[in-house]
């Protein structure tokens, strides 16, 4: 099944690519956006969905508009982190890479 990517970016620089499915929004990549910086700290997919690939296409998505734009990213969600771990020199021309680099911690799922 393909999903059409949206995207939303707000007065105040948060934003969000997302997928809906029957007016319900069923996966989201969230970030923050400062000083052409992506702090991405957020990535989730409604439980029935996982394993299907959705989290790497919004994760894509994510890489695909900091090149675009010529932004960085810092990888504050745990999943985007990993996905650059695993393949470093891919992403090191979006990866804001920093001192005390991030743990991943700051992704987390709302209660939904």
């Amino acid at each position: 099944m393909e999903h059409t990517i949206e995207f939303k970016l707000d007065h105040n620089n948060r934003g969000s690519f997302f997928i809906n499915k029957d007016d319900k929004q069923i996966a989201e990549l969230d970030f923050d956006l400062k000083d052409n910086v992506l702090n991405a700290f957020h990535t989730g997919v409604r439980k029935e969905l996982e394993g299907q690939g959705i989290a790497a296409k919004l994760f894509d998505k994510l890489v695909e508009y900091a090149r675009e734009n010529n932004y960085k990213i810092i990888p504050s969600c745990s999943y985007i982190l990993v996905k650059f771990r695993r393949r470093p020199d891919d992403f090191a021309d979006v990866w804001q890479r920093m001192e005390d680099e991030p743990t991943g911690a700051a992704c987390g799922i709302p209660g939904k």
